[in-house]
């Protein structure tokens, strides 16, 4: 067989791959057309801002998992919309070595502070795919919308007194502790990115990330926001 004839070969089997090319990226695009969708996402969360800081604590406390399960319906497969729940934890711990003077003499200190939440999270989120139907695949997600945070927890303190006695003879140590239990509910504003790659129609791996901002004012126990980091799947339920 000469060069000519092979390259008439070549260019044949191209032109018959063609079409079932084209109809393979046309079914990546149906199934994210007017179909629902579910989302399940694992990762990391931190959570930063407000009075109760972290001291003298291992970093990777300050880093706490994060769980998220979500339905969603695609318009398009440059556009959903969907429901999304979440769950994360924060912890906080504080050493203080700092000693007050008593009125009647002695010292005291607020030696140890220990903080933990959970937060159910409850968003509505529109997304935006900035590739558009460019890439069957390949999917590039921002995302942005608005719900509700509702936090638990408590704060354990433990104080330590050294109190010199009224009649000057000695000194009383003591040592106490106190669990504050803390509860609220706050509004909340997510905003995501989402990297997407569908290995088949109905099906794509997703790595992405985001950052809540929460409005809880006035309340000296809860974050400003929360960054997070995840890696999930996304499901496109056939029509």
């Amino acid at each position: 067989m000469g060069t000519k004839q092979f390259g008439t070969v070549i260019l044949l089997v191209l032109l018959l791959l063609l079409p079932a090319s084209a109809q393979s990226q046309q079914s990546y695009l149906t199934s994210r057309t007017g179909t629902l969708g579910i989302r399940l996402d694992g990762g990391v969360s931190w959570s930063q801002g407000r009075v109760f800081a972290n001291e003298r604590i291992s970093p990777a406390s300050v880093v706490q998992p994060q769980g998220s399960v979500g339905l969603f319906f695609n318009f398009s497969p440059s556009f959903r919309l969907g429901l999304d729940y979440s769950f994360t934890r924060m912890l906080r711990e504080q050493f203080d070595s700092t000693l007050k003077p008593l009125p009647g003499g002695g010292v005291e200190s607020e030696a140890f502070r220990d903080l933990k939440m959970n937060f159910h999270g409850a968003t509505v989120l529109a997304e935006y795919n900035v590739l558009g139907s460019v890439g069957s695949r390949l999917s590039l997600y921002v995302g942005a919308g608005a719900g509700f945070l509702s936090a638990s927890g408590h704060a354990y303190t433990i104080r330590v007194k050294n109190e010199v006695k009224a009649d000057g003879t000695g000194n009383t140590i003591s040592i106490t502790g106190h669990n504050e239990g803390h509860r609220y509910v706050a509004p909340c504003i997510p905003a995501t990115l989402s990297l997407e790659y569908a290995f088949l129609p109905q099906v794509a791996l997703s790595f992405g990330g985001g950052y809540r901002f929460i409005m809880a004012r006035g309340n000296g126990y809860a974050p400003k926001g929360q960054a997070y980091a995840t890696l999930g799947l996304r499901f496109n339920l056939s029509k």
